[in-house]
């Protein structure tokens, strides 16, 4: 239960004993000045430098809720907020002790989700959520963010304690409410589910895996219809033929971002694109950037007046690109006019990308500055979910929670992959971080199924051009290494289907060999339920993952490590003791005595 105890101007969590979890101050800055927010006696009503601030505390699905309504104040700019809580202090752990973990969503577009060390006082940013976790604490705690919201959330941890709020930066011209969420608890996995229960309240209704071929990993920027006809083909001509529903066409189809009309590898209208598509029995899908536009489009050479400004009053640019301000009703108006006459020539499925947080810090200038940066964005998927109708499904490509909560119906998850098993790792921490949100706040997207490699595919050059690099510690993992092998790709194979989020193979069909059809064949029907990551607390990418599949459970056993390893470790969790390998039906003692190959996985019936 949270509560205010406002001679001593603090928030205070308490568990259902009413043993103190934390205790905190509710702090706004201006500037680099930090106002304590001092609580009136017996009231939720309190000032912190020069706002007047009411709070609001409640529950839901087992956590307590914290909305901080402030008072716009003309002149003043509301840097951040956030509630203070000290490390060290009641149930919160030190956060230099290198037992304590904490589980953080990255706050900006290169920083990877996951669970962290708590090993030095150097900060970590993140963004949605913190869980810490202390395995002598007796509970973990969660701080989060309350739902939809008009500016983005940050969380600071670092020696001293934790910050837990929003990044603000502007001057409020109306009273806003910022909301939190908090809660205890000794499981951290349950206390993931509490917090995605209580995030669902806003979601839209929870839609089965989606299922479909998409044309970006193999083809990249080079897609023809040709291409996607070949593919087709092929994908109806084998077992995959009745098992997938979408075709979607990534990037490349476009004559430029901002310029959204077929170019001339795509002959005729989006119309013409769409016919052949449901002609081979598969539904059309698009991929589209919507919130940026090339300079040398027309509507970026001429209609400078519709882009973000930057520091010089100049349209900010990442790279030649410019963002189109969301604010804007004429904005508005070209992105229902767009997607509109996508969804006519008959589109249903809209994968919206290049939402990522680091273009979304350039949104500071917008010309409506009563609006908060999430605010911005979700008014230009507002007006893309009205462009195309509920019945449309919208595949969230890197948007913000704040911004995207109820607006989309699935989200990807993880960066992107490729054919290379530093992808596959990388990746395996992202998702294992972000299954607790599928069914709840959306269907997740963990991005493609892929498994083109030696003896799987007939294919000269798997990847398009791209410089040859070693896999090493500190360098990076994008396209570095040799191109993965079979067994490496369906460990990846193996963490998709435990997933339970949507199925869109990548790969070239038309030149995979029977192996490779027959290893993706193996992920149908997709599962409904997500695993549980059992050791995302204790092992930096989980091992054990546990799925629930009608009257069967399923149990991922991964191995990471570039060398054998046991099957089962002593230190990790509690674990069946034996399972049948749900491919060759062999029987499986899970002991200390079995070992795994480097890079492998299983997946066993329990």
């Amino acid at each position: 239960m949270l509560s205010l105890e406002s001679r001593e101007h603090l928030l205070c969590l308490r568990d259902a004993d009413g043993r103190r979890l934390w205790g905190g101050q509710l702090l706004l800055a201006e500037g680099e000045q930090e106002h304590r927010c001092d609580f009136a006696a017996g009231s939720g009503i309190g000032h912190a430098g020069p706002w007047s601030v009411r709070v609001s505390l409640g529950a839901s699905s087992g956590l307590a809720t914290l909305q901080v309504l402030v008072h716009a104040e003309p002149g003043h700019r509301l840097s951040r907020l956030a509630v203070w809580i000290p490390g060290e202090r009641d149930g919160v752990p030190s956060l230099i002790d290198g037992q304590a973990r904490a589980l953080v969503f990255g706050a900006s577009s290169g920083a990877q989700d996951g669970v962290l060390e708590l090993g030095s006082a150097a900060p970590v940013e993140g963004t949605l959520a913190v869980v810490l976790y202390h395995p002598r604490a007796g509970a973990a705690l969660l701080f989060g963010l309350g739902g939809p919201a008009a500016d983005f959330s940050r969380f600071r941890l670092d020696g001293e304690g934790l910050r837990a709020g929003f990044a603000v930066d502007r001057e409020l011209h109306r009273d806003e409410v910022f909301p939190l969420v908090f809660g205890g608890a000794p499981d951290p996995l349950a206390l993931l589910d509490s917090y995605g229960g209580h995030l669902a309240r806003f979601a839209r209704p929870s839609v089965p895996p989606q299922t479909g071929w998409n044309s970006w990993d193999y083809y990249g920027g080079a897609v023809s219809m040709a291409d996607v006809r070949r593919e087709l083909r092929a994908i109806k001509a084998s077992p995959l033929g009745d098992l997938l529903r979408w075709a979607v066409v990534d990037m490349g189809w476009e004559q430029a971002w901002g310029e959204w009309a077929p170019n001339r590898r795509f002959p005729g209208s989006l119309r013409t694109m769409a016919c052949q598509i449901q002609g081979t029995g598969m539904e059309p899908g698009l991929w589209v950037a919507p919130l940026q536009c090339h300079i040398f489009t027309p509507l970026g050479r001429h209609r400078q007046d519709l882009l973000v400004p930057g520091p010089t009053g100049s349209p900010a640019t990442v790279g030649q690109h410019a963002l189109l301000d969301f604010s804007l009703d004429e904005v508005q108006h070209q992105l229902v006019a767009w997607f509109s006459g996508m969804r006519a020539a008959g589109f249903r499925l809209f994968k919206l990308d290049y939402l990522y947080a680091s273009y979304l810090e350039l949104l500071s200038r917008c010309a409506d500055a009563t609006l908060g940066k999430a605010a911005v964005v979700r008014r230009g998927l507002a007006a893309i979910r009205q462009a195309v109708g509920d019945e449309s499904h919208l595949l969230n490509c890197g948007g913000p929670v704040e911004a995207s909560l109820g607006l989309a119906d699935s989200a990807r998850v993880t960066t992107d992959i490729h054919t290379f098993w530093g992808h596959v790792r990388f990746n395996a921490r992202e998702l294992a971080a972000r299954l607790w949100q599928n069914g709840r706040l959306w269907r997740i997207d963990p991005d493609f199924a892929v498994i083109r490699a030696a003896g799987t595919t007939r294919d000269r050059f798997p990847n398009y051009v791209h410089q040859r690099r070693p896999l090493a510690p500190g360098q990076g993992h994008w396209m570095a290494g040799p191109d993965a092998t079979r067994d490496e790709l369906n460990v990846w194979l193996t963490q998709v289907y435990l997933s339970a989020g949507n199925l869109f193979l990548g790969d070239s069909v038309a030149r995979l060999e029977p192996q490779g059809i027959a290893d993706l064949a193996r992920l149908f029907p997709p599962l409904t339920h997500s695993a549980r990551p059992l050791d995302l607390f204790s092992s930096a990418i989980p091992r054990y993952w546990l799925a629930a599949d009608g009257e069967r459970s399923l149990l991922g056993v991964f191995n990471w490590e570039d060398e054998t390893m046991p099957l089962v470790s002593s230190a990790g969790p509690d674990l069946p003791t034996a399972g049948v390998d749900l491919h060759c039906r062999a029987r499986i003692a899970l002991d200390s005595a079995a070992t795994m190959p480097a890079r492998s996985a299983l997946l066993l019936e329990v």
